[in-house]
């Protein structure tokens, strides 16, 4: 089956698409993948959008009313198509032989999963309008997948563990066992793929906390670019411990003050918990020392998430990155010297941090980019959208209890038709099913 699959992420940056075909024999092969930027124009107008959103508290039904909404959502959807459209063509593929669209949407509002709602009404937030790509395409498109997870009692993310158990076949017929894949976007999430005394291989994973979110942040306020290339900006500062125990214990809160990561998993974190740009940005340092930090806290958090994963469960010997975050090899140089021991921990983290370090019991691990472990890291989070649209279609579940905490594991989208009357069968959602007051309308 070939699907395609489409991610746009909370940097709003521009499109990722990419072609993949699923065998029979669980082989996943990506034939080939394209990005698009976002004009300037459709950036501006989304963060105008995204601020409106929130203002709002995420009421999107009000949210849909503004004239800026609808602009957005047709300057969006058509960059979609033009993707998808060139793709095709790159591709060689003819488009009957694409089975559908996996599109995951734009996330604009809050991401409000159990774990931060606290018995509150949980819901998630992204735009999207299938029905109009799916005509401008002529291919089906599925889409809407958080929410299933949502009306399931799950936090809606991470999305990638299902899918990296599906990639982790591959790679223990190459004896690569047990695996760890960490996603550094704006928000980093790890899956474990690994196996305990009954030899069951299982899979598990949640999202760590904030990653590029800050970083970009202040490579922004500070030297007015989009992202840290290469850690170029950062590369003459210093860690400053201070600002580093500030960072985790104020930089990502709930709305009743918990500390995400102190928070046991399942859990889900979004752009909406992180409230210490202002402060960062008139933080007493050097800036440089400043981005240096936020860059150091991408890698700490990451390392000490690798508490939770399950006792039962062998440690990994391989870590996989993908994400752009991990092109800045800081990051990545910080995470590994982490895990060797050869970098700064906080005093309160120390005995955590040799717990970690003690579960490889001395032994070799290896840590290393998606490409060379033979996966396109570029295109691995839209390959998560093929992916899904491909399990849609063959009624796999997508989630597990285990991974979103959900009730049960669900068969997560919906799918329009090119030319379907969307508005007749109730499948024509601009924004996602689990939006804020979804669960007044069930």
């Amino acid at each position: 089956m070939i699907t395609i699959g489409i991610m746009t992420g909370s940097s709003l940056d521009g499109v990722d698409a990419v072609m993949t075909e699923f065998g029979k024999d669980n082989s996943i092969r990506n034939i080939d993948g394209i990005s698009l930027p976002y004009t300037t124009e459709l950036r501006q107008n989304m963060r105008v959008l995204r601020d409106e959103i929130t203002a709002l508290g995420s009421d999107m039904e009000k949210a849909a009313k503004i004239p800026l909404f609808k602009q957005v959502l047709d300057s969006y959807t058509a960059l979609l198509a033009v993707a998808v459209r060139e793709l095709v063509k790159k591709s060689g593929i003819a488009k009957k032989d694409i089975a559908a669209i996996g599109l995951h949407g734009q996330t604009l509002g809050e991401h409000n999963p159990p774990s931060v709602a606290k018995g509150g009404e949980a819901f998630t937030t992204q735009i999207f309008d299938a029905a109009k790509l799916a005509k401008l395409t002529g291919i089906p498109v599925i889409y809407d997948f958080r929410s299933d997870d949502i009306f399931n009692g799950g936090e809606g993310a991470p999305m990638a563990p299902m899918h990296n158990l599906h990639l982790s076949y591959s790679l223990s017929r190459q004896g690569m066992f047990p695996v760890c894949f960490i996603n550094g976007g704006n928000t980093s999430n790890l899956a474990l793929v690994s196996s305990g005394d009954s030899l069951r291989k299982r899979v598990c994973g949640y999202d760590c906390g904030p990653f590029n979110h800050y970083v970009d942040l202040l490579a922004a306020a500070f030297y007015g670019k989009d992202f840290d290339e290469d850690g170029k900006l950062a590369a003459e500062g210093h860690i400053n411990s201070m600002l580093l125990h500030d960072l985790y214990h104020e930089s990502a809160l709930t709305a009743q003050g918990d500390n995400f990561f102190e928070i046991m998993p399942p859990k889900s974190a979004g752009p909406h918990l992180y409230n210490m740009g202002e402060r960062l940005k008139n933080y007493p340092l050097a800036e440089v020392d400043i981005l240096r930090t936020v860059t150091y806290f991408a890698a700490y958090t990451v390392f000490l998430s690798l508490r939770f994963l399950p006792k039962d469960l062998d440690f990994p010997r391989y870590f996989l990155m993908f994400g752009g975050g991990w092109r800045n090899p800081f990051i990545y140089w910080d995470f590994i010297n982490l895990l060797t021991g050869r970098s700064l921990v906080l005093p309160e983290h120390k005995a955590m941090a040799e717990e970690i370090r003690s579960r490889l019991r001395g032994e070799k691990f290896h840590c290393a980019m998606a490409d060379e472990y033979g996966f396109s890291g570029r295109y691995m989070e839209a390959q998560i959208m093929a992916d899904m649209a491909r399990c849609y279609l063959e009624k796999i579940k997508f989630t597990l209890p285990e991974i979103t905490g959900c009730h049960q594991g669900a068969v997560c989208g919906i799918i329009c038709e090119p030319g379907e009357n969307t508005r007749r069968k109730g499948r024509g959602f601009t924004y996602s099913r689990a939006a804020k007051g979804w669960s007044k309308l069930k």
